[in-house]
């Protein structure tokens, strides 16, 4: 298999069977992750997605929990309309996440932490605001979560999504870089949580939309993931949602150039456009994709920030990479 292909995928499906459209029982979705983990393609599984809230619903599983290496979970926050019931709903989630720990810590780790900010909070003229509850939040994480826990904060998109996405960019790079020079130990510097995508075309963000918040996360230096809607390679027309779907080779090809080859918005949206899989090259060590490329390592070092996405289905999208014929390309292809 070319590395290049290796590093941009690997560990990169966080599996969200909980969600729509899947919207599986517990029991099966989690049954099919262990599953999952014990397949060829097991290198690009990641994390068991579920909400903050439902961990300790896994006690039930403990035999399948026993099973392998640790289990890895992303929890989802129960988030809050304004400050105070925000944090509260933080606090109630890293007390779930300390209790499923304190049962399961041998046998599982969750890593990352996803929660919608307030829309009170949004925009330029409350960036002072959200960084102070940015702050909190640090403090909160860095005091009561596990360690290595990175935060995504996702916000609403709405009319004025572009100047509040740069505002909570900016928020996140200056409460990243004020902790940092206050020495984090335990916790991890937050990162953008992007959707792209969901059960009707309003869901699915515009490139311009995508590539103004991959080349803005770039500029902040902010890790990004992203959830919902990438259930294949390739951006492609899709008739049920009536609307055209990014691919994640598109999403996180375009990522990794943008940071390695310091692309400009309109070269990443470009890279987001792109329909032709045979556009997205895995040779010679490197992926190349409209006169730009990046060799294997230097991918592995941008999936730092580059980070996954959530995911209802892990079946299609290898059953598509199949259908192209990348996953069985041969070693002596590099």
């Amino acid at each position: 298999m070319p590395s290049a292909l290796r590093a941009l995928l690997s560990e990169i499906v966080d599996y969200a069977g909980l969600f729509p459209p899947a919207k599986l029982p517990l029991e099966q979705a989690f049954s099919n992750f262990a599953r999952y983990r014990a397949e060829p393609e097991t290198w690009m599984l990641g994390r068991f997605v579920i909400p903050a809230a439902r961990l300790a619903e896994l006690d039930a599983f403990h035999e399948l929990l026993a099973l392998g290496a640790p289990f890895g979970f992303a929890a989802l926050g129960r988030g809050g309309a304004a400050r105070e019931a925000w944090l509260e709903g933080l606090r109630e989630d890293l007390e779930a996440l300390a209790s499923f720990l304190g049962k399961h810590g041998a046998r599982a780790r969750v890593d990352v932490f996803e929660v919608k900010l307030p829309d009170e909070l949004l925009g330029e003229a409350h960036v002072d605001a959200l960084c102070d509850l940015l702050t909190a939040a640090s403090e909160m994480l860095e005091d009561e979560g596990p360690a290595n826990l990175t935060p995504f904060y996702e916000l609403a998109r709405r009319e004025a999504w572009r100047e509040e996405c740069a505002a909570a960019l900016a928020a996140l790079a200056a409460t990243n870089a004020a902790e940092t020079r206050h020495g984090r130990k335990r916790s991890r510097p937050a990162g953008f949580k992007l959707r792209t995508g969901g059960l009707e075309a309003a869901a699915f963000p515009s490139p311009e939309q995508a590539a103004f918040a991959i080349h803005g996360c770039r500029e902040a230096g902010v890790a990004l993931k992203c959830t919902a809607g990438l259930h294949h390679p390739v951006r492609h027309f899709n008739a049920s949602v009536n609307a055209k779907m990014h691919g994640f080779l598109n999403v996180f090809g375009a990522a990794v150039l943008a940071r390695e080859a310091r692309l400009d918005e309109p070269a990443v949206r470009a890279i987001l456009e792109e329909e032709d899989p045979a556009a997205f090259r895995f040779e010679d060590g490197r992926l190349a994709c409209r006169g730009h490329a990046v060799a294997a390592d230097r991918i592995k070092a941008a999936r730092a920030y580059a980070a996954s996405f959530g995911s209802c289905s892990f079946d299609e999208p290898r059953e598509d990479l199949r259908n192209l014929g990348l996953l069985n390309l041969a070693v002596a292809a590099e």
